[in-house]
């Protein structure tokens, strides 16, 4: 049997070591509150963020697109073809542009839901 990948927030937290920041700079660069933050500190092993949340942290983190499906595969997660909200993160990253109020203009354009927020 193969090892299990890790949950979500240990990749998260390595993501966020790997990239030198804080935990606050990543959070509010993510636009996510730091109720929802201590959630997932303090509950590390069954934290399940939402794809929002996700991407957000993924955006924060200036993750590849690469990096971005192995954070979002942690929590069970991918980035798809089929669905607007996913075509218009692929774009960004791949054009490697994190602006996070950015990405929701468009977003926001496309009648989807927000990152963090």
């Amino acid at each position: 049997m193969r090892a299990m990948d890790k949950p979500f927030a240990y990749k998260l937290f390595d993501y966020i070591d790997k990239k030198g920041m804080t935990d606050i700079e990543c959070y509010k660069k993510a636009n996510v509150d730091k109720k929802t933050f201590s959630k997932i500190k303090c509950n590390p092993d069954t934290y399940k963020p939402s794809k929002q949340t996700a991407v957000a942290f993924a955006i924060a983190l200036e993750l590849t697109l690469d990096e971005t499906q192995d954070l979002l595969a942690s929590a069970g997660l991918t980035l798809s073809r089929s669905f607007t909200f996913d075509k218009i993160i692929r774009y960004f990253l791949q054009k490697g542009v994190y602006d996070i109020f950015e990405i929701n203009e468009a977003l926001f354009e496309f009648d989807q839901v927000l990152l963090g927020c």
